[in-house]
């Protein structure tokens, strides 16, 4: 039951924000479909792992998350961090972002 809350939070909190952000910067700044797909991807490879990161560490992903919703960490940071799986999606997504910050 406690897995089902954390997963809860971790999809609510992290990843549904991140694939929302990510989905709609990427669209907007015309990235190709392969990179919305690869960052999609990420997403779901996140999960697992962040469930086990804050199941394992409370206190981390309660700091993480009020963090992030802050404004003082962005989900690229925190998934590439904690995620490797997600490193060739965000470095793919890394050039239309950039352009969005130029």
């Amino acid at each position: 039951m406690i897995w089902d809350f954390v997963a809860a939070l971790v999809r609510l909190f992290v990843i549904e924000p991140f694939q929302a952000d990510f989905d709609q910067q990427l669209s907007r700044l015309g990235a190709p479909a392969a990179v919305v797909q690869e960052v999609a991807s990420c997403a779901s490879a996140a999960q697992p792992v962040l469930i086990e990161r804050i199941g394992n560490d409370p206190w981390w992903g309660a700091a993480t998350i009020v963090r992030l919703w802050i404004g003082t960490t962005s989900y690229e940071a925190v998934l590439g961090d904690q995620v490797p799986a997600c490193a060739p999606a965000l470095k793919a997504a890394q050039p239309f972002l950039q352009d969005a910050d130029g």
